[in-house]
C-alpha cells in the first residue's frame, strides 16, 4: 500500500497529463489514426517508465532484492530511448524498412548493454548492485563509461530529431520546425539533469515526454484544418496556400486522378470507394520523396508538387506509384510537366501536366471495360469538388 501511495504521488503530473491525453486522442482516433497510435504508445512507454523506475526504488530500498532492482532499473534504461524513437515517429519520420533498421541499431545496443549486468563476467563494465553489511543495496560504477548508454542512444535520437527540424525548416514548414525543436529542448534539458545527478534519484525524462507529446498534439490539432481528413494528405486549401510559397523553386508538377471511382461507388458501395481513395493515398504518399508535397484536392483528384526535385526522381516516384497501384483492383491517370529552367510558369505547368494526365485517362477507358460515361469523372469538374463536401460532411 505504501509503494501505491508514493508511486501515484511522486507520478501525479505524468498520470494526469497521460489520462487526459488519451481520452482526447481516443476520441479523435478515427480522425489521425496514425497519430493517434504513437501518441498511445509513448504515454504508454512513459507510464511504464515511470513504473520501473519506482519498482526500482522499492527492491532498492525497502524488498532489498538485488536482483529485481537491477532488472528494473535496466528496463528503465532502455525504455528511456525507445520513448524518443516513437516520438520521432510521431513527429513525421516515415516508417519505412531502411531509416528504421538504422535508427533500431543504437536501440539494439543499447538493450544488449544493459544486459551485461546479468552475467558475474560483465557485472562491472557497466554497473552492479551489491547489498551491503549493513542489509542495504548500494549503487556501484563500472569501469566503462557505458553506464551512460541510455543517454547516448537518447541524444542520438535526439539529433535525429534536429535533423527532421532542419529538413521541415528547408521545406519552408517553418512552424512544424520550431515546435520539433521546443520538444527537443525539452527532452534535452531532462536528460542533462538525470545525467548529472549523481545520486540517480531524479527522474524527470518521462514527464518531459509526455509534456513534448501533449504540445505536439495540441500543435498538430491546431494545424488538423489542412489535411484531408480521409486521407491524411494536404487539402486544397494548402495547395492554395503552397503553390506561391513554393512558385518559384517548383520543378515539376505532377496530377493524378483516380480511374473509376463513381463506379466503384456505384456498384460497391461509399465505403468502398473511401476505402480505395485511401490505397491510393498511401501509394501516392509512400513513394513521394521528402521534396514533393502531395494534396487530395477533392474527390479523386490529386496533386504532387516537387520542388527542386530532378526529373529522374520524378519518374521514378511515378513508376513505383504505377507498379505499386497496379498490384491492387485501383489505378490512376498520371500526367507530369517539368521545367528546367524558369521562363516556363507555374499555370503552364499546371495546364500541361492536366493535358497528359487526361490524354492518360484515355488511353485507360480505351482498354478498360469499364464505359467512360458510367464513371463520368471528368466531365464536369465541379462533381469532385460536390463529393468532397459530402466526405466532409460524414
Amino acid at each position: 500500500m505504501n509503494f501505491i501511495q508514493t508511486f501515484l504521488t511522486n507520478n501525479f503530473v505524468l498520470f494526469c497529463i497521460s489520462i487526459v491525453l488519451m481520452i482526447n486522442v481516443i476520441q479523435k482516433y478515427k480522425e489521425h489514426k496514425r497519430l493517434s497510435i504513437y501518441i498511445i504508445l509513448i504515454l504508454s512507454a512513459t507510464l511504464v517508465l515511470a513504473l520501473c523506475d519506482s519498482l526500482k526504488f522499492y527492491s532498492q530500498d525497502e524488498a532489498r532484492n538485488v536482483t529485481a532492482t537491477l532488472i528494473f532499473s535496466n528496463l528503465g534504461y532502455t525504455i528511456r530511448p525507445v520513448c524518443i524513437l516513437l516520438f520521432i515517429f510521431l513527429s513525421g519520420q516515415r516508417f519505412r524498412a531502411k531509416p528504421t533498421i538504422i535508427l533500431s541499431i543504437p536501440l539494439l545496443f543499447c538493450f544488449i548493454v544493459y544486459s551485461l549486468p546479468y552475467f558475474p563476467q560483465t557485472r562491472d563494465v557497466v554497473y552492479y548492485y551489491n547489498q551491503g553489511e549493513d542489509g542495504y543495496i548500494h549503487w556501484q560504477s563500472g569501469y566503462t563509461f557505458l553506464r551512460y548508454t541510455s543517454h547516448i542512444v537518447s541524444f542520438i535520437f535526439m539529433c535525429h530529431l534536429v535533423y527532421l527540424s532542419i529538413r521541415h525548416i528547408q521545406a519552408k514548414h517553418l512552424s512544424h520546425a520550431i515546435n520539433i525543436f521546443i520538444c527537443i529542448i525539452i527532452v534535452i534539458v531532462a536528460v542533462v539533469i538525470e545525467t548529472l545527478d549523481d545520486s540517480g534519484n531524479i527522474r524527470v525524462v518521462n514527464s518531459s515526454i509526455a509534456i513534448s507529446t501533449t504540445f505536439y498534439y495540441l500543435y498538430v490539432y491546431t494545424e488538423r484544418s489542412k489535411y484531408d481528413p480521409l486521407t491524411g494528405l494536404f487539402n486544397r486549401a494548402m495547395y492554395y496556400q503552397d503553390l506561391p510559397k513554393f512558385s518559384k523553386d517548383i520543378t515539376c508538377i505532377i496530377q493524378l486522378d483516380m480511374n473509376g471511382l463513381k463506379y466503384i461507388n456505384d456498384t460497391f458501395g461509399h465505403i468502398e470507394g473511401d476505402l480505395s481513395l485511401e490505397i491510393v493515398a498511401q501509394t501516392i504518399s509512400r513513394y513521394a520523396t521528402r521534396n514533393m508535397y502531395v494534396y487530395r484536392l477533392g474527390g479523386d483528384e490529386f496533386l504532387i508538387i516537387a520542388v527542386k526535385e530532378s526529373e529522374g526522381r520524378v519518374q521514378n516516384t511515378i513508376n513505383r506509384i504505377k507498379n505499386d497501384l497496379s498490384k491492387t483492383a485501383y489505378s490512376c491517370a498520371i500526367g507530369y510537366s517539368y521545367r528546367d529552367d524558369k521562363s516556363i510558369t507555374v499555370d503552364e505547368l499546371l495546364k500541361d501536366s492536366e493535358f497528359k494526365m487526361y490524354q492518360d485517362k484515355d488511353l485507360f477507358y480505351q482498354n478498360s471495360k469499364i464505359k467512360r460515361r458510367e464513371s463520368n469523372e471528368d466531365d464536369n469538374p465541379t462533381d469532385t469538388e460536390n463529393e468532397q463536401e459530402i466526405i466532409d460532411k460524414e
